[in-house]
């Protein structure tokens, strides 16, 4: 048993991980009502942004969106404004993609929600925002209606047990996700779709309207997906973008009915992954969550469960299938990767998966 002090020590440090000391500091200064220049230079002297990440130019170049007033280093700026462009150059992109794809599903009758980053696009068109990707729920029983509706179209389909992705031939890019349910790991996942659908809303999608989660369910969706990020060493800016997508929908006129997010986890049986979630983003910007938000729900044997499988995850099975690449063995070998070495880390990669205890 780790115990309530050991998990919060844990997620402490898994924040120094995610994000380097400039990058927490920066986002800390987001929750400020008044921002002076002092304080970004005082952010910005020990470190800087002279070996930046995709997360640290993210998180600059949105800091930079909601204080214009405030100047960062002149070497910085052009590469901010790099930024810009290619997030705006990315939609555009996805849009071409979005609309052909739009119009094969309309034309099959299939109806879909736009979640993730394509739905915050929605909430905020005017915000220029990085998407690898646009990710589509099928709420009913026409995901493989969705699939046929799109295979005439060129791409190049994967598909795993809860989605669907769609990648250009051209590029080899992924451009959008077809998802069947939101991923959870509780097997009750598909309950959410239902309630999902009920409190859906109309917003546009540049000359497009769709459907997307409302607020709550915004915020619910992205703290599951963000630990399934933190798990999974995925998206450094997608994690980066998530800080500021929840200070707009915390910060939006109607603001945000905190129970209806707690019902969300009730439901689906992912009390114990929201609140690891809720309580890492404390970690790295105090002040988004209600006081005590989920602490009664939340069984602490199942918290630390969760919290030594993400660990466990991320620091031992996450490199070891950085080392071993090509999971395919006839790509792998074509790839000169020597025979032995490779059978033995995938068998090394198999056990330690399968018997997580053998890593200790």
């Amino acid at each position: 048993m780790m115990g309530k002090e050991q998990v919060e020590s844990i997620l402490a440090k898994l924040a120094l991980d995610l994000f380097s000391e400039t990058d927490l500091k920066i986002l800390r200064l987001t929750q400020l009502p008044i921002v002076s220049q002092k304080d970004v230079d005082s952010a910005l002297v020990e470190n800087g942004l002279t070996n930046p990440s995709s997360a640290s130019f993210t998180i600059a170049y949105n800091f930079a969106t909601i204080h214009p007033e405030i100047s960062f280093p002149e070497e910085v700026k052009p590469l901010l404004a790099k930024v810009g462009i290619r997030c705006r150059d990315r939609h555009l992109k996805l849009l071409s993609h979005f609309s052909k794809i739009n119009s094969a599903l309309n034309e099959r009758g299939v109806s879909f929600i736009v979640i993730k980053g394509g739905a915050m696009k929605s909430y905020r068109p005017e915000w220029t925002r990085w998407m690898s990707d646009v990710d589509i729920l099928i709420p009913g029983d026409d995901f493989q209606e969705a699939l046929d509706a799109v295979r005439g179209l060129g791409y190049i389909i994967g598909e795993t047990h809860h989605s669907a992705g769609l990648r250009d031939p051209k590029t080899g890019q992924n451009v959008l996700d077809i998802h069947r349910f939101i991923p959870m790991g509780t097997g009750k996942e598909k309950l959410f779709n239902e309630i999902l659908v009920k409190r859906a809303i109309i917003l546009p999608f540049s000359s497009l309207t769709v459907k997307v989660p409302c607020p709550e369910d915004m915020v619910f969706i992205s703290l599951v997906n963000f630990w399934k990020n933190v798990t999974y060493k995925t998206s450094e800016r997608s994690v980066a973008n998530l800080c500021f997508d929840l200070k707009f929908l915390r910060e939006r006129e109607s603001g945000l009915n905190w129970d209806i997010i707690r019902l969300n986890a009730l439901t689906t049986e992912s009390v114990e992954t929201v609140y690891l979630a809720s309580r890492l983003l404390e970690e790295v910007v105090p002040g988004f969550f209600p006081d005590g938000f989920l602490e009664e729900e939340a069984d602490l044997e199942k918290v630390e469960t969760i919290l030594a499988q993400t660990l466990h995850t991320r620091n031992v099975l996450c490199p070891l299938q950085e080392e071993i690449g090509e999971f395919n063995i006839i790509k792998a070998l074509k790839e000169g990767k020597p025979f032995f070495k490779y059978i033995f880390l995938r068998t090394k990669y198999f056990l330690l998966k399968r018997f997580p205890r053998l890593s200790f």
